[in-house]
Order: structure tokens, then C-alpha cells, then sequence
């Protein structure tokens, strides 16, 4: 009889999950085997953060790795012109922390009560020295966030705001549930304020593109930061309509 694993146990366990080269089912399946969690965890130290704890911050030496446990991160840049550009939204199963000349590029900071692992970048170099697939994993997600960044790319290049807006939510219900999901609640944990940063509009134009889905029937923005998805195919053609 197969036993199985304990959900608090598994709870605690990293979790990388990304869109792989090649279509392994189920989507989202996380990649690393048990010997490479159990790896982590051994190097790894568990931060339980609440809400808008401000991770690290952008240029600050680079010390460490995160994987997000629980929870939901942003990471931003302030421009000089006293603008705050939003670089990407987190949740479980992604990794955050990468540098360049030893420092930060982004700030990083928890948008809700969040769980993080944080994993020394000494130790993790350790790692991949002694586990080749751990290597590769990491390169998977690098890839992943590479291709997420080219959908924000083409997000934000369209000139129609309720398409960018779309686009956004697609992106997101994607990110929290897969790329197959066709789940009717979408969670906002971020703030409009970050959502109009994140597609490069103003806060105005983002709240007549919510109320032009609205008026569509594509959508209802409800309380509580949740959006329900009326219109499935509707909102899913205009989010694909670059």
C-alpha cells in the first residue's frame, strides 16, 4: 500500500513549478524530485513575512536566493523621475532573486503574509556543483520568466488599455491555476495601483479599461479583489488579439 506524504510535511517542502520545453502532463508539475527538495531544504532557511516587508532592496549586495513557499511577492524598480516601475508578480513556486555585478536589480516585497525559502547563494552554488539536474531545473525557470516577460512585452506594447487589462488577467489566472485553467475566480492580491504600474498605464486608464470589460460582459470586478470571469472565450480572444 502507498502511502501518502503528509500534506503539513509537503507543505514545507520548495517547490519549483514552470512551463517545461517539452509538454509534460499535468501543466505546472513541480520538477524537483524528493532528493533535490530534501537538497534544499538542508540549505535553505524558512522566512514567514507579513504583509508588505520589503524583501531586499534594489543594489543592495546580492546574498541570497528565494523561492516563494506561500504567498504572493512583487518585485520594482523606482525610476528617477520619481515613477515606481513594477517588474513582475510572484507566487508559489517561483524564484526571485537573481543579480548582476553582485547586486540586486529590483526591490522585492510581500504583498500579502507570505513564506519564503531563502537559500544562501554560496550553498546553492555547492549544490550545483554536486547535482547537474539541479542545474538545469534553475535553467528551466530562468527560461520560463524569460518567456513571461516577453508576454508582458507584448502586453504593453498594445495600444487598446481593456486589451493590456486582458491580457493581464489571462496572464495571471494562467500563473495561479495553469496555462489550461479556465477557473472563474481570479484573485487580485496586488493593489490597482500595481496592476496600472505592471501594463504601463495610469491609474485612470485602468480603471476605464476595468469598467469597458465590464461593460463587454467579458468580466465583474467584485469585492474583495477578486475579478469573476464572465465571459471566458470573449475575454480570452481579446487577451489574444495582439
Amino acid at each position: 500500500m502507498t502511502k501518502r506524504p503528509d500534506p503539513k510535511i509537503a507543505e514545507r517542502e520548495p517547490t519549483i513549478r514552470v512551463t517545461p520545453y517539452l509538454e509534460l502532463p499535468p501543466h505546472g508539475t513541480p520538477l524537483l524530485t524528493e532528493r533535490q527538495r530534501q537538497a534544499l531544504i538542508q540549505i535553505a532557511t524558512r522566512l514567514r513575512l507579513p504583509g508588505r516587508t520589503i524583501v531586499y532592496e534594489e543594489d543592495s549586495p546580492a546574498k541570497w536566493l528565494f523561492i516563494v513557499a506561500d504567498g504572493a511577492v512583487k518585485t520594482f524598480r523606482d525610476l528617477p523621475s520619481g515613477r515606481r516601475r513594477i517588474a513582475n508578480f510572484l507566487f508559489r513556486g517561483d524564484i526571485f532573486g537573481l543579480a548582476e555585478k553582485g547586486k540586486y536589480v529590483n526591490t522585492a516585497q510581500v504583498l500579502t503574509r507570505s513564506s519564503l525559502y531563502r537559500i544562501g547563494l554560496p550553498e546553492l552554488t555547492d549544490a550545483f556543483h554536486h547535482d547537474v539536474g539541479l542545474q538545469y531545473i534553475f535553467l528551466c525557470k530562468v527560461t520560463h520568466e524569460l518567456r513571461e516577460q516577453q508576454r508582458r512585452a507584448i502586453a504593453i506594447a498594445r495600444r487598446d488599455a481593456p486589451g493590456r487589462l486582458a491580457m493581464f488577467l489571462v496572464m495571471l489566472r494562467a500563473h495561479l491555476f495553469g496555462a489550461e485553467s479556465h477557473q472563474e475566480l481570479i484573485p487580485l492580491v496586488m493593489s490597482r495601483s500595481d496592476i496600472a504600474d505592471f501594463v504601463a498605464l495610469s491609474r485612470e486608464a485602468t480603471s476605464r479599461a476595468s469598467t469597458e470589460l465590464e461593460r463587454r460582459g467579458l468580466v465583474e470586478f467584485q469585492r474583495g479583489r477578486t475579478v469573476k470571469v464572465v465571459d471566458d472565450e470573449k475575454l480570452t480572444r481579446l487577451a489574444a488579439a495582439v
